[in-house]
C-alpha cells in the first residue's frame, strides 16, 4: 500500500476492505528519504522495535479496530535501518469491535451493525502469532500496562485477547520479545473519560498522582530491560479535540439543526462551554427523527451528570492535568535516557479540525472531524497516524544518531484528495438521511462515549 493509497483510504475513514490486505501480518511499505545503508555498523541500529500504548498506537479508529486500521497505525509505519517491518496482531474484518463507516448519517459499521454499538469480535488473521511487536491496547489505563491480562477483561474488552497471550500484560508481552527499542504511549485513557462532561477525579479522571505512580512503574520495569525508547507525552490543550466544539458554534449552526428538528437553546448564544458533538449532536438528531418530536439542544452544564458539556473551569482543570502528565512523561524520558515526542504533534495542530462546525457535514461528510481524525472524533486516521510516526522518528533519530528511523512522507498536495471526496449536501437531504437511519434502527442507542470500553472509571473503566 503506497502513500497515495493511504490518503485515498481516508475517504472511507480507513474502513473499506479494499484499503487493506488481511492476509498480511506486517505493515505496508512507505516511502522514506533514509536508506538502510545509513546505519550499517552503527551501535544504535535497531533490531527489534516493540510498541506499548493505548488505542492511538493500536490502530483503533472510527470506534473500532481491524486489520485495515492496524496497518495504518503509527507504529506500523515505522522503519529502521537495522530491522524490517514490525509484526502486528491483525484482526480479521469486520473487526473487534467493528468500526464505523462513512458517512455517519448512515448509522452503520463495517460489520453491518448499527452506529449504536458492536458485539462482533473477529479472530486474528491466520498466521498471526501472539505477542506481536505491537502490544498497544485500546481502553488501556496506564496501570493496565503493568497489571491487566486479557482474561481479566474478556467480557468487556475482548480485543485484549486478540493482542496478548493469556496471563500476560502489555509490559510482560513486550519484554518477552527482547526488544532493543520500545515506544510508550500511555495516559490518554486516564483522562479521556472527561469527554462525557463529567469531570470527577477517581470517577472519570485518574488523579495525577496515581497516573504518575503507574507511569513511573512502567518506565522502571521497561527501562531495566530495554536500553532505548521513545515516550509520547500528552497534548497541551484538550479543546483541540475534534469532537469538542464551543457552545456559540452550536448557536451559529442553529438553522441546520432546526432543519433536523432540533432547536438550539438561546443558552448556546455566546456560550464558552465546550460540547462533545460526537455524541450529543447525533443523539439529538437521531432522537428527533425517530420520535418525530422536536428536541432541544442545551449548552448549559448540568453539574454532576454526563451531559457532554465541559465548562471553562472543566477545561482549565483538564489542561492543568495534561500539563502535569506531559511534564512527568518528559521527566521520565530524561531520567531513563529515552527519546521524547508529543501527541501534540497531531492534537495541537492549528488545522486539526474544520474551522466551522456543521451538523450537516457531521452527518454526511467522509471526514466530519477533519483530514487527520477518524469517524469517532478522537482517534487518528491514516494521515493522522503518519504525523505521529514522523514525530516519533524525529525524536528517535535525535536521541540515538544512527538508529535511522524512517520518516514517512506527507505530500501536502495529496491531502486535497480527501477534501474532494466531500460533496455539498442540503439540509433537506441530511434530514431525509437521518430519518431513514433511525427508522431502520429504531430503538438502538448511540454510543455513550467515543472511547473503547466505557467512559467511567471506578478502579478501572466500566463497560458501556
Amino acid at each position: 500500500m503506497n502513500q497515495r493509497t493511504l490518503i485515498v483510504c481516508l475517504g472511507a475513514a480507513g474502513l473499506a476492505a479494499a484499503c487493506s490486505d488481511t492476509s498480511r501480518t506486517t505493515a505496508p511499505e512507505l516511502k522514506s528519504p533514509t536508506t538502510a545503508a545509513s546505519a550499517n555498523g552503527s551501535p544504535n541500529a535497531v533490531d527489534k522495535f516493540v510498541a506499548i500504548g493505548t488505542s492511538i498506537s493500536m490502530g483503533w479508529a472510527s470506534n473500532g479496530v481491524f486489520a485495515g486500521s492496524q496497518l495504518t497505525s503509527w507504529p506500523a509505519m515505522m522503519r529502521f535501518a537495522g530491522s524490517g517491518q514490525i509484526t502486528l496482531p491483525l484482526i480479521q474484518s469486520p473487526g473487534c469491535t467493528s468500526p464505523l463507516i462513512a458517512p455517519l448519517g448512515l448509522g452503520k459499521r463495517l460489520s453491518g451493525e448499527s452506529f449504536a454499538g458492536s458485539t462482533v469480535c473477529a479472530p486474528n488473521v491466520a498466521g498471526v502469532q501472539l505477542p506481536t511487536q505491537n502490544v498497544a491496547l485500546a481502553g488501556s489505563l496506564t496501570i493496565d500496562a503493568l497489571q491487566t491480562t486479557p482474561e481479566a477483561v474478556a467480557s468487556t474488552m475482548p480485543w485484549f485477547g486478540r493482542v496478548l497471550p493469556l496471563h500476560t500484560t502489555q509490559v510482560s508481552a513486550a519484554l518477552a520479545q527482547h526488544p532493543d527499542l520500545v515506544s510508550i504511549e500511555l495516559g490518554g485513557n486516564d483522562i479521556l473519560g472527561a469527554a462525557s462532561g463529567l469531570v470527577v477525579p477517581n470517577v472519570t479522571v485518574v488523579p495525577f498522582p496515581l497516573f504518575a505512580a503507574a507511569f513511573t512503574g512502567v518506565l522502571n520495569v521497561v527501562s531495566a530491560a530495554v536500553p532505548r525508547g521513545v515516550i509520547f507525552g500528552l497534548p497541551a490543550d484538550g479543546r483541540n479535540l475534534p469532537s469538542l466544539r464551543r457552545g456559540d458554534e452550536i448557536w451559529a449552526d442553529a438553522a441546520e439543526f432546526a432543519a433536523l428538528h432540533v432547536n438550539v437553546s438561546p443558552n448556546c448564544n455566546g456560550s464558552q462551554n465546550w460540547i462533545n458533538v460526537s455524541v450529543k449532536s447525533l443523539v439529538l438528531v437521531f432522537t428527533a427523527a425517530a420520535t418525530s418530536t422536536t428536541q432541544l439542544f442545551s449548552c448549559a452544564d448540568v453539574p454532576g451528570t454526563a451531559d457532554y458539556v465541559l465548562t471553562p473551569s472543566d477545561i482549565a482543570f483538564l489542561n492543568g492535568t495534561l500539563a502535569q502528565m506531559a511534564a512527568h512523561a518528559k521527566q521520565q524520558a530524561d531520567a531513563h535516557g529515552y527519546a521524547f515526542a508529543s501527541l501534540g504533534a497531531l492534537y495541537d495542530r492549528a488545522d486539526l479540525k474544520p474551522p466551522v462546525y456543521s451538523v450537516i457535514a457531521q452527518l454526511t461528510s467522509q471526514l466530519p472531524y477533519g483530514n487527520y481524525i477518524s469517524l469517532d472524533g478522537v482517534h487518528p486516521n491514516a494521515l493522522g497516524s503518519t504525523v505521529l510516526a514522523q514525530a516519533a522518528a524525529k525524536a528517535i533519530n535525535k536521541k540515538y544518531p544512527g538508529a535511522a528511523a524512517h520518516l514517512p512522507e506527507i505530500d501536502d498536495a495529496e491531502t486535497s484528495i480527501a477534501d474532494q471526496l466531500q460533496e455539498p449536501v442540503t439540509a433537506s437531504m441530511a434530514l431525509q438521511l437521518a430519518k431513514r437511519v433511525v427508522m431502520e434502527h429504531r430503538g438502538d442507542r448511540v454510543p455513550a462515549c467515543p472511547m473503547p470500553g466505557g467512559c467511567f472509571i471506578s478502579g478501572r473503566l466500566t463497560p458501556r
